[in-house]
């Protein structure tokens, strides 16, 4: 006779349903939240993977398929330059009281991770 391992896995699942449709939504951590600037951080990550794994498309045909202006996805990827603690607290649903989600993808945070961390947190 043969052992056999039974393992059992929980798998936090959530049946969503939007516009009649139902989805399942597979959340691996209930701590990550759904705030406006945490989907512009996870759409950030996203645009600027697409935008290294396709070579052959320019920045500009890019903003042409996904019909945005360059300016915005400018902004949209400089979330990508924020400090990984301010991304790890926005994705928790942490906003920054002092500052609206459209001056930090303008650009007016500071450059360096301890800067920002001081603008945001002080």
């Amino acid at each position: 006779m043969t052992d056999t391992l039974i393992q059992e896995i929980f798998v936090p699942l959530k049946i969503d349903t939007k516009k009649g449709r139902k989805a399942c939504v597979i959340k691996p951590n209930d701590s990550f939240t759904n705030t406006p600037l945490a989907k512009l951080l996870a759409k950030a990550y996203i645009w600027e993977k697409k935008l290294l794994e396709d070579q052959s498309l320019g920045f500009n045909e890019f903003c042409q398929l996904n019909n945005i202006s360059p300016r915005y996805l400018r902004g949209i990827l400089s979330l990508n330059c924020l400090s990984p603690r301010i991304k790890k607290l926005i994705m928790r649903g942490w906003t920054p009281k002092n500052v609206s989600v459209q001056e930090i993808i303008n650009g007016k945070i500071p450059e360096t991770w301890s800067e920002q961390e001081n603008y945001l947190f002080n």
